[in-house]
């Protein structure tokens, strides 16, 4: 029995080495040769025989368990989408009014007069051209005049020269045009009396008056002006008419109880014309009351003056126009 078992080890051992023989054989005739690139011979013989090169078993590792997938994570609940507020638009600034100017004195002036804001206008425009025994316009012409039919029963505007019309500053007669026409479709007479008048013109008027009326400076007892020099009178600068109910030779102060002036007075600032020299004015004009005299000054400057009772002379006191 003893004898049996020791040639079966013996046996197996020569097997054994046949078996390793035989591989090391293989292995040298095998395509995994040095070279040629491929797994090296400790990697043949894992991969092949699941061995290593001194004959032993590679004990194979447990299959991994795949893993179990993670529960999906409960779904949050969908948020409402919350309104985007805007952003309320920043208000652009209001540009700064330089208080040396103009404008920044007549604000500063009418608020300290107790007065509303006045309108941003430029006072060296042409309608608010100042005109008096102070601010000579010397030999001034209007650069084109208007002639309109005194009694209005024509309508048309001629730029001709017609001595049977009243001549104006063409850049008002249309507006002068509109507001007697108006006056007259409310069943009223009017008549254009006097318009434009010449240095020349204006320098003969008042020699004529100032001999009529036994006078050398053209003022009255109280030191008002009745007419005015050359060159200090509003009628050279074509931007005013007197207009009266019909042809009258001497004006004078009946005229104001007339209803035509009375409705001129009232709503003549629609037209950008103002009464120019009110009887209460007097002491600032220096010119005695004239109910008659309009003055074209645009619609703005027109409004403030009307509804806040104030004559050329004060208005453009707001804006520093001595």
């Amino acid at each position: 029995m003893k004898a049996n078992r020791v040639v079966r080890v013996i046996i197996g051992l020569l097997v054994l080495a046949i078996f390793l023989a035989y591989f090391q054989i293989r292995a040298s005739y095998s395509p995994m040769s040095g070279d040629i690139t491929g797994p090296n011979w400790e990697e043949y013989l894992r991969i092949n025989f699941n061995m290593r090169p001194d004959g032993s078993l590679i004990e194979e590792a447990a299959p991994a368990q795949e893993a179990e997938p993670a529960p999906a994570a409960e779904a949050a609940p969908a948020q409402e989408a919350q309104p985007v507020e805007l952003a309320e638009p920043v208000p652009t600034p209001e540009p700064t009014v330089d208080p040396a100017s103009p404008y920044g004195q007549a604000l500063i002036n009418a608020a300290a007069r107790g007065l509303p804001e006045p309108p941003a206008l430029d006072v060296n425009s042409w309608e608010l051209m100042l005109v008096n025994a102070e601010h000579s316009i010397n030999q001034y012409e209007p650069e084109q005049l208007a002639y309109l039919n005194q009694t209005v029963d024509e309508t048309d505007i001629q730029y001709a020269y017609n001595g049977y019309r009243c001549a104006v500053d063409s850049r008002i007669a249309e507006n002068l045009l509109n507001m007697a026409l108006a006056c007259k479709n409310t069943g009223l007479p009017v008549y254009l009396s006097s318009g434009y008048r010449s240095y020349n013109e204006q320098a003969a008027n008042f020699q004529r008056v100032c001999q009529n009326n036994g006078i050398t400076d053209g003022k009255n007892a109280e030191g008002h002006y009745i007419t005015m020099p050359a060159g200090c009178s509003e009628h050279q600068s074509g931007l005013c008419c007197d207009i009266t109910d019909h042809y009258r030779e001497i004006k004078n102060d009946s005229i104001a109880e007339t209803a035509t002036v009375q409705w001129l007075a009232q709503n003549c600032a629609d037209y950008g014309f103002v009464l120019r020299f009110p009887v209460d004015k007097r002491e600032i004009t220096h010119v005695m009351g004239e109910s008659w005299h309009f003055r074209y000054v645009g619609a703005e400057a027109a409004r403030y003056m009307t509804d806040n009772n104030l004559c050329l002379e004060e208005f453009l006191g707001l804006y520093g126009v001595a």
